[in-house]
Formats: C-alpha cells, structure tokens, sequence
C-alpha cells in the first residue's frame, strides 16, 4: 500500500532538489555535486516504485524493500529540511542581524564550514543507503516506468480533457504515429485498460481518416471488431471495477492521510464521537503545507491553488461531502466510509493515544493524546520519525514544562505541535531547537503572559496561532525574522501593535487579530503587500481599520466580528474617490450591533465581491438599492437580523447569484418564504434557496 505514498515523497524531493532557488543555494555552500548525485539515485528509485505496485501485494519481501525505502525517504526529507533552515537562518541574520547575531552564528554550529561537513556526512550517509536499496531493486525484476509520459499524462487527463488533434496533430510526428496506431495490439497483456480503450478508439479514428480498404476490412475482422471489443471490455471492466476501491485508496493513501488522520480534525471528532466535523480550506492547507505534502506553487499559484486542486481531486471520487465554496474558502465533511478506510490505511503511522495505549512503535509519525499524563508515561525514548504532536479537544494538558522539554528532547524533527487550550504561562527558550517547526499553535490558552524573543528564530515556521490568549502582554520583538510566515493568528493586550515588523512578513497571506481590547486603530499606513485575508475579531476598542488598495493590492477576503466601537464609514481614511478599487472577494460582517446599514465604501467592491454574509446585527433595518451593482454576488447569507424586512425591489438585477440563505429573519423568512411568501416571486429564479421557515407557516404552506 505504500508505493503510491513513497512516489508522491520521491516526487517532491526531486522537485524540491531541481529546482533553481535550491541549486543556487547548494552551490552558495558547496554541496550541490553532493546534493546532485542524491537527485540521480532518487530519480532511479521513484521510476520503479510503479512497478513495484503491481507485484508488492503478494511479495513480503517486497513489501519490506518498499518498508525501507520509505525509512530512508524520512531520513532524506529532514536532510533537506536541515539545509531549508540553514539557507532561512542565513537569509535572516543578514537581513535583520545585529552584529552580535552574526558573530554568534558564526562561531555557532551554523557556521558555513561546519554545516557543509556535517551535511555533507548526511548526505553520503543517505547516498550509500539509497544506492544499496537501489541495487536491490533488480532481486525483484523492477521495470523501469516512463512516469513522465504515461503517469503524469494519465493525472493530467483527471483534470482535463486531450482533444484528437492534441495526439495525432503534430506534424513532424504524424505518419509515424498513424503507423503506430495501425499496428497497435489491444491485446498485449502489458496494455492498462484505459490504454486499451484509448488506443482502440483512436486506432479506429486513424483507420477510418487514413487506412486504406484492405485496413478496414481486416480492422472489422480483427479483435477489434466493436462487438468481440465490447464483451472483451465489457468482461475486463467488470473484473477490475471489484478491485476499484482499493487501488483507489492506494493511490490516495498519502492524501487520505492527511486529510483526515496526519490532521487535528479527525483526532478531534473521535473525541466528541461525531462524524459531522465540519472542515475548511484554511486549516487542511496549513496542516498539509506543515507536513511537506503540498507540490511546490509555481510562480502564477499559490499553496491555497494546490491544496484546493487536491481537495477538487478527493470531491471527483467521492472521498468529500457537503462541499461548499464561501468566498475563497472551501468547507466540507469527509465521507463517514473515507473516515473508516483512512484510519484503517494509516494505523501504523499515527497513533490516537488513550488509556489503553500500551506503547509507542518506532513508525508512528503522528500522535495525538486525550491527556498529558499518557504522553509523559509512554514517550521514553528519542524518536526522529515523529512529525505531529497535538492534544484533542478537551484533553487535560497538565505539567506543561515537563511536557515541551520532552518534545524538545525527544522529537527533534516535529513538524507540527498543537498546545491549544493548554495552561503554561510562558514557552522555554530552548524551544528554538524545534528548527524544522512549520505549525505552532497554543491558542486559547488563559495564563500564558509572555513568549520568548527567541521564538522569532524558528524560521522554518509557517502558521502561528497565538489567539485567544487573553493574557499575553506582548507579542515577541523580531516577528520580521519569521520569513516563512503564511498564517499568523494573535491576541495580545499591547495598545500599539508592531505592524511594522509584522507587515515585513514578506510571505504573510492569513492574518487573525482577535481579542487586541486595548488598540484603537489598525493599519494607518502600513503597508501588507501580499495578505490575502484579514480577519478582526473581539476588539471592543477599535474604533478605526485603514484599508485600502494601496497597501492592500490582493486583499480578497475580509471577516470583521465583535467589534461594536467601529466606525465602519470611517474604513478607507482619504476616501479618495480616483483610488484603485479593493479586490475583496469575500466580506462577512458578524455581531455588530452598530450597523443598521451596509456602508457606502462596499461598493468598491461592485466587480470582484463574489460572497457577502451578515450575522447577528441586531440593528441593521434595510439593504440599499445599490446592493444590486454587485453584479459579480454569487452567495448571500444573512442571519439573524431580526429588523431586518425586506431585500432590494430590483434584486433580479443580481444575474450571478446563485446561493440565497436566510435565517432567524422572522419577517424576512415570511415575505420570501418559497411559494408562498409575498416576495418570493422576486427571489425564485436564484438556484439555491434556503429559508429558515417560522413557526407555523410550514402548516399553512400544507
């Protein structure tokens, strides 16, 4: 089960070591003949692994090969981690390094002289594995598979369709692939069956545009006859589609893991004994990116393209339910059976640690606990192979110091640590020895008061969440050294936040303030020139957000909550009316009990605002007409507003809106109740409607 799981890793090490930003830095530190002689070895390997997956299923010791391949594919993962964190730190201290910094760094195990011995050590070191797992790949007769022609065109065709002229219309190639295809065989046994139907189909277009008589007569005459063609097809789809679901997990064992297991979601609802945990894009991107299981964006996508592609790709086979686009996020459910198949597939791998947990086995790469008291108990040695660490919802995290030196200690190579809702009042220094740490969260956690400087120097970090922690005084000096930072979520009790150092997060595309009750005003001046959504939440002080275009160029989404002193018509500050428009796709406007209109600036939006939701404003009483000249709206939600009476006379002029959803509206519910409201007409040619009903009018629609 694991050879599609070990091509995705090879595949992404190849990628990661050929491409230019990591040649250039190997050849800074004078490895990249090291570093080049790893791509050969791993390129040899990932084109047998296909193989492989056609003769491991009855091969033991097969499977053990592929069991040690995948032991040094972690090991190689780190390495290359280790010299993603050296080429960050470097980055860093030249940027932003006092003098005193770079004196330490040099003198420090960082040194660019000590670093390229120890690397170089590793990488002969993994070199000498791989070629010797290498070598064996001949005991098992492995073919070599043109993975670059047959596999990669085969995922591509998953997305998109490849017209005729796309295979038969190069020139320079045409009579040789027209005689090709005449002389193609259906019935070589190497043949998959998709190749089979594709080359009987367009052997019969060659035979029909090209062949001659003689080529007609002897194609009907043949096995290729549309009717001996249909039973033999007819026979094979039905032997192959008894073993569709597994091969279909197999080949989805790596996204399946880490939807719903190498994630805090399904831990989370194993506690709660739901299986209607709803997710969001947000969150499996983050834990996706943490792990290394998103393809490197090219220069035109971002890791939220990626990660959405896949999601797109688990919908098509049905893994997902409930799929739903709000705005730029996606939320879905996995489906109950793709729950029970993906910890069935990947109970070696993560373990979800209770009081019947009896050890910890050396392959378990991800672990969650119900308490704390389990992990101090059952983890007793120093284990590299652990990439995840989180405590459910609910979980008792006590002795916290005891717990963090542990993980210090024994999981040097954690990629994900998840402390929310914990009770430790501040983090240990030593926590910069977590340098492959890409996913921090210890939200929610009501003691904690401060976090150390050093924190700043975890480079490889990726998302941060600091939320809701009511207590934190400051939030730590240096945020600008976090340059790898996508998602950063905080709470703090400063007056005046460090904007400054936070808008030099050159990578910065999510940002949370929540629960800041001590600022006034946010973002005069500063510029955030690749944030694409802003959260605000739970600042009962705030009285003024400056945004606009200028220093928000890709703004897409924007969720304002709780924050009752905002003067929402004072937004952009100069209201200059020859300004570039906001590019907001998605804006949310949640408990606000000062809103008793839309503002005027929301028009800005009129060519790129594609979702609008208000919930829980208690005094808004009307939508202005101009709501209409958002002719891009595809979903409005609105909910619980209980003034609220009536939508615009001309909302038929929204031709692009498609979801309508309105609830706790009583009056609103009744005029536009489906078939029977006074409204209803208004709304009836919008393809999905859903209005909570009041009490009793179901009885009367009867």
């Amino acid at each position: 089960m694991a050879e599609s799981f070990l091509f995705s890793i090879a595949e992404s090490l190849v990628a990661k070591l050929v491409s230019r930003a990591f040649e250039e830095a190997s050849r800074v530190v004078g490895l990249y003949d090291n570093l080049r002689d790893l791509t050969k070895t791993l390129s040899l390997i990932k084109a047998v692994l296909l193989d492989a997956q056609q003769k491991q299923e009855h091969n033991h010791e097969l499977r053990e090969w592929l069991t040690q391949i995948k032991t040094v594919f972690s090991d190689a993962e780190d390495l290359l981690d280790e010299f993603e964190c050296q080429t960050l730190r470097n980055k860093v201290v030249k940027a932003h390094g006092s003098t005193k910094d770079k004196v330490s760094h040099f003198f420090s195990t960082f040194n660019p002289l000590v670093f390229r011995y120890q690397m170089a050590q590793q990488i002969k070191d993994i070199s000498n594995r791989l070629d010797k797992v290498a070598a064996d790949r001949h005991k098992f007769s492995l073919q070599t598979i043109d993975v670059d022609t047959r596999v990669v065109h085969r995922r591509d065709m998953t997305h998109s369709r490849v017209s005729d002229s796309d295979v038969i219309g190069r020139k320079h190639d045409k009579e040789k692939i027209v005689e090709l295809l005449l002389q193609q065989n259906p019935n070589d046994d190497d043949t998959h069956l998709l190749d089979e139907f594709e080359c009987q189909t367009l052997r019969n277009k060659v035979v029909k545009a090209h062949g001659s008589t003689k080529d007609e007569v002897s194609n009907f005459f043949s096995t290729s006859n549309p009717l001996v063609f249909r039973y033999k097809m007819a026979q094979q789809i039905k032997d192959i589609s008894s073993r569709l679901d597994k091969v279909a997990a197999d080949r989805h064992k790596f996204s399946l893991q880490t939807i719903d297991v190498d994630t805090r979601v399904v831990h989370r609802r194993d506690m709660t004994h739901s299986r209607d945990y709803v997710m969001d894009s947000y969150e499996i991107t983050a834990l996706w990116g943490a792990l290394g299981l998103l393809a490197l964006p090219t220069t035109n996508r971002t890791r939220e393209d990626v990660a959405n592609q896949y999601l797109h790709e688990l919908l098509s086979r049905s893994f997902l339910q409930d799929f739903e686009k709000i705005g730029t996020l996606y939320s879905f459910r996995i489906h109950d059976l793709v729950h029970d198949l993906a910890l069935f597939v990947a109970k070696y791998e993560c373990l979800h640690v209770t009081s019947n947990s009896q050890n910890i086995s050396d392959n378990v790469r991800h672990l969650s606990f119900t308490e704390s008291s389990l992990f101090e108990n059952l983890v007793t040695k120093e284990t590299a192979a652990v990439r995840t660490v989180l405590f459910t919802i609910g979980a008792t995290v006590t002795n916290n110091e005891a717990l963090l030196n542990t993980c210090l200690s024994k999981f040097k190579c954690l990629r994900v640590l998840d402390l929310n809702g914990s009770t430790f009042k501040t983090l240990p220094r030593a926590i910069t020895k977590l340098k492959h740490l890409r996913y921090l969260d210890i939200s929610r956690n009501p003691y904690i008061k401060r976090l150390p400087d050093s924190i700043c120097k975890l480079q490889s970090l990726q998302v941060f969440s600091v939320n809701g922690c009511m207590e934190l005084e400051a939030l730590p000096k240096g945020l600008r050294k976090l340059s790898n930072l996508w998602g950063f979520e905080f709470s703090t009790k400063q007056s005046i936040l460090p904007l400054s150092e936070i808008a030099n997060l050159g990578s910065l595309e999510v940002l949370n303030i929540e629960l800041c009750n001590n600022v006034e005003s946010i973002f005069g001046g500063v510029k955030f020139p690749a944030l694409k959504t802003l959260v605000v939440s739970d600042c009962r002080t705030l009285k003024s957000l400056l945004l606009n275009s200028q220093n928000f160029p890709e703004l897409e989404s924007l969720i304002v909550d709780k924050c009752n002193n905002l003067d929402l018509e004072l937004w952009k500050g100069d209201h200059e009316e020859e300004s570039p428009k906001l590019k907001l796709k998605l804006i949310g406007f949640s408990s606000l009990s000062q809103l008793v209109t839309l503002p005027k600036w929301l028009q800005e939006a009129a060519n790129s605002l594609q979702c609008l939701y208000v919930s829980s404003c208690p005094n808004i009483e009307t939508f202005s007409d101009w709501l209409t000249t958002l002719t891009h709206l595809k979903t409005l939600i609105i909910s619980y507003c209980p003034k609220l009476v009536s939508l615009p006379d001309n909302i038929l002029h929204l031709s692009e809106l498609e979801n309508l959803r309105i609830e706790g509206c009583p009056d609103l519910c009744k005029k536009y109740a489906p078939h029977v409201g006074e409204f209803w007409p208004k709304i009836s040619h919008i393809k999905n409607i859903f209005i909570d009903e009041p009490e009793g009018l179901e009885e009367e629609r009867e």
